[in-house]
C-alpha cells in the first residue's frame, strides 16, 4: 500500500481546517483534495480526493494518523480504489502540505521518486 512516513508530526485540528493541497494538473490527470475530516479524538484524519485521468474518476480517501511520534500519509483501507500513480501523487501532495504546516521530512515511503519529482517534498529518506 502507498504510503510517506514523515517526522514529527502537527497539529491535526489546526491540518484539518488549513490543509490546503489545491488542484494538481500532472501529466494527464487532474488531482484535487476535496475535504479533510477530523476524527472525533483528534489524533487522525481523513482526506477526499478526486482524481481524474483520461476522463476516469477516482475516489480516494487517505488517513493521516501518528504513529510511534511520526506522521504517516497512506490510504485508507476501507475505501477500495486502484494506486495509480497519480493517486501516489495526491498521497504525496497531502504530505508536502503536512510539511507546509510545518511536519518535517519524508523519511520512508514506497512511492518512486518519477512520482515525488517536482513536488518540492523535504526528503530525508532511511
Amino acid at each position: 500500500m502507498p504510503h510517506l512516513v514523515l517526522r514529527g508530526s502537527v497539529d491535526l485540528r489546526r491540518a484539518a481546517t488549513e490543509l490546503d493541497c489545491g488542484v494538481i494538473r500532472w501529466g494527464r490527470a487532474v488531482i484535487k483534495t476535496s475535504d479533510v475530516w477530523l476524527r472525533s479524538d483528534g489524533e487522525a484524519l481523513l482526506a477526499d480526493g478526486v482524481i481524474v485521468e483520461l476522463g476516469r474518476p477516482l475516489h480516494p480517501v487517505a488517513l493521516v494518523a501518528v504513529r510511534d511520534g511520526d506522521l504517516v500519509v497512506r490510504m485508507w483501507p476501507v475505501v477500495e480504489v486502484e494506486r495509480t500513480p497519480a493517486v501516489q501523487r495526491w498521497l504525496a501532495a497531502i504530505a508536502r502540505g503536512l510539511q507546509a504546516l510545518g511536519c518535517g521530512p519524508v523519511r520512508i515511503t514506497n512511492i518512486g521518486g518519477e512520482i515525488l519529482d517536482g513536488l518540492d517534498l523535504d526528503l530525508d529518506l532511511d
